[in-house]
């Protein structure tokens, strides 16, 4: 984006250089790994414990465990490059084959009428730190109701909130806006994830000024959510991206317990006859090897890779299983619960004030100093995110709890002359579309923001499966966005809202702030400003906001129809098998799942720790001769439940 648009010689020197430069490293990194991989010997060593997947909680999982056993990180991608840590650059890294999946979904019928082939893409991350080295490095933690609702669907009030953010603050390296709330932010010494605030903040206060005109006063949407607006607190060290990679890897991989093997992708669970996992074959560099294992695998690849392994290994949905030509091991509902945030854009809302982003006029010799030397400015924000909220409607208002359906998010960014092909670029929108859309709107070149409303708790649910053995080829994805009509509602009374906020309060009209009036391509039958329009505009853009969760859903146990783990996020019916990531989640978090992950990363390794040390607790000599049950089960090696 950047090149096209910064007529600079520093920039052109700065983003000519460097990529050439990024690019060599990364094949001699490559080559390296490569060359590593030939001297490895992987038949004989077992292991302790086996992570699969270095993302948001993989790294967690990996870093903690490792600290006092031996443990084995496989990750199907590199080290992250040069360009993963410019925030600015956020958008422009999905879609690159070297640290991004690239996963598509099924056709969507009931949306996304305007993209490519009605489909959307899913960025997932393939590096070490996963998807928190793709993400827009928002700290969002959720509603305490969330947590709540998890602790009551598993039956397990070890996932009630006020249990889970003892680990939220575990993880912590807090330099944030509200570190006097001690019980929210209170930190150990063992937190290295860097949160902090951003101090460069455009049209922040035109938008909280209007939040509170329409009665919501700005307030930490972390420290407990609760419905109000707020400024964006982010993974970054000193405007940096500080994904886990950055936190839990990077200064630990020389640790004497932890291996890490990248550019491995694993393939299949090795189960033996008791459904006991005894290690995880995997593909390095053309070649198929085994990982063995003495203790336990923990899955840590996402809510596609996690059930795609599973699938593949198995487990799964026997009938499924058999009509890819996989022998069933154990008929478990994996991939049936999938959910995603979908988020709809709405722009432009014209301005008549030069405080928005327009790279091509602002961008220059000072944007790149006050960066890389203050760790400030408009490189510290993707696509110009500074601000967001959550609110609730009217289904949620008519309960009297105040737990948020909808979350809001400001872009400051004006409407820049590659914006048609940036967007489309990341949405699939069809850039034709927008080209006409915002020539009609006569709006290229004008200062400008967008506001993209995001249904924060989903109803409608969709389904992952294999599209056939081949474990190199991607799954079937289907979310099935907008098939339960009650989401479609939400999300209009959502849009209307934030119309509203930029129409009618005197803070956004100070600026002179007006959606263009005209259609969106494809719509134009529809009356402006009706619901039909808007329900149009809807489902021909509504995106994902790359939030997928639930594919590996925890539960009561067995006998719970929609459970493939239980509450401590055990197989069900298998032995040293876990699954620890956002597919865990029984239902979605009203927020950003990527703090959401990095808890579960912590719990789980908290409760791997907690099971292997009960196995090993011995009896004195009293504890022996007593017969008591309580005795008999933590004593002598027992196989606790």
């Amino acid at each position: 984006m950047l090149m096209k648009i910064i007529d600079s010689f520093f920039v052109i020197l700065f983003f000519g250089t460097f990529p050439l430069i990024i690019v060599i490293l990364g094949k001699y990194n490559y080559i390296y790994d490569y060359v590593a991989c030939q001297f490895q010997s992987n038949n004989n060593e077992v292991f302790d414990f086996i992570v699969v997947g270095s993302g948001s909680a993989g790294a967690v999982v990996a870093n903690r465990l490792s600290k006092n056993n031996k443990v084995l990180l496989i990750e199907a991608g590199g080290d992250p490059v040069f360009y993963n840590y410019i925030p600015l650059l956020a958008p422009n890294i999905l879609g690159r084959p070297e640290v991004d999946w690239m996963y598509k979904t099924e056709v969507q019928k009931d949306t996304q009428w305007a993209m490519e082939n009605q489909r959307s893409t899913w960025p997932r991350g393939k590096l070490l730190g996963g998807s928190s080295n793709l993400n827009y490095m928002l700290y969002v933690r959720g509603h305490p109701l969330d947590y709540d609702l998890w602790a009551n669907i598993t039956g397990d009030p070890g996932w009630k909130y006020e249990n889970v953010l003892p680990y939220f603050k575990k993880s912590l390296d807090y330099h944030g806006a509200y570190a006097d709330n001690e019980k929210h932010y209170g930190q150990a010494g063992y937190g290295y994830l860097n949160v902090e605030k951003r101090t460069y903040k455009p049209l922040h206060k035109y938008f909280v000024n209007g939040g509170k005109e329409l009665g919501y006063s700005e307030i930490d949407l972390n420290g407990p959510q609760k419905s109000g607006f707020g400024p964006l607190e982010v993974t970054q060290r000193r405007g940096e991206r500080h994904g886990t990679f950055a936190a839990f890897l990077k200064n630990f991989m020389g640790r004497e317990n932890l291996r890490v093997i990248k550019y491995a992708q694993a393939v299949k669970i090795k189960l033996d006859k008791n459904q006991r996992a005894v290690g995880v074959w995997y593909i390095q560099h053309g070649k198929k090897l085994l990982a063995k294992v003495s203790k336990e695998v923990i899955l840590s690849s996402g809510s596609v890779g996690s059930p795609q392994l599973l699938l593949l290994s198995g487990i799964g949905p026997k009938e499924h299983l058999k009509s890819v030509g996989i022998k069933p091991r154990v008929d478990l509902p994996v991939g049936k619960n999938m959910k995603d945030h979908l988020a709809t854009m709405i722009f432009p809302f014209i301005i008549n004030v030069t405080q928005s982003m327009i790279p091509e006029r602002d961008f220059g010799l000072k944007t790149f100093t006050d960066y890389f030397f203050q760790g400030h400015g408009p490189l510290t924000l993707p696509t110009g995110t500074s601000s967001h909220a959550f609110f609730s409607s009217s289904f949620v208002k008519k309960t009297g709890i105040d737990w948020p359906d909808l979350q809001l998010y400001l872009m400051a960014v004006g409407m820049y002359g590659s914006f048609s092909e940036d967007i489309s670029s990341l949405t699939k929108v069809r850039k034709e579309l927008l080209d006409k859309y915002l020539e009609s709107a006569s709006a290229i070149g004008k200062d400008a923001f967008v506001l993209m409303i995001n249904l924060a708790r989903v109803k409608s649910f969709g389904e992952l499966k294999l599209a056939s053995k081949d474990p190199l080829k991607h799954p079937i994805i289907d979310p099935r966005y907008l098939s339960d009509p009650h989401d479609l509602k939400v999300i209009l009374e959502g849009f209307k809202f934030a119309i509203k906020l930029a129409e009618e309060t005197k803070s956004f009209q100070s600026i002179n702030a007006h959606l263009a009036d005209v259609p969106f391509p494809g719509c134009e039958k529809h009356k402006l400003r009706t619901d039909a329009y808007y329900e149009c505009y809807i489902r021909s853009i509504a995106m994902t906001l790359y939030h997928p969760v639930g594919t590996c859903t925890m539960g009561k146990g067995p006998k719970d129809p929609k459970a493939v783990l239980d509450s401590k996020l055990r197989v069900l019916n298998t032995i040293g098998l876990r699954v620890a990531d956002a597919s865990i989640m029984p239902e979605i978090v009203n927020g950003n799942t990527n703090a959401p992950s990095i808890m579960i990363g912590e719990k789980a390794a908290d409760m791997v720790r907690e099971y292997w040390a009960q196995q090993y607790a011995v009896c004195d000599r009293w504890q022996r001769i007593c017969k008591c049950k309580q005795s008999q089960q933590k004593c002598f090696y027992s196989k606790l439940p």
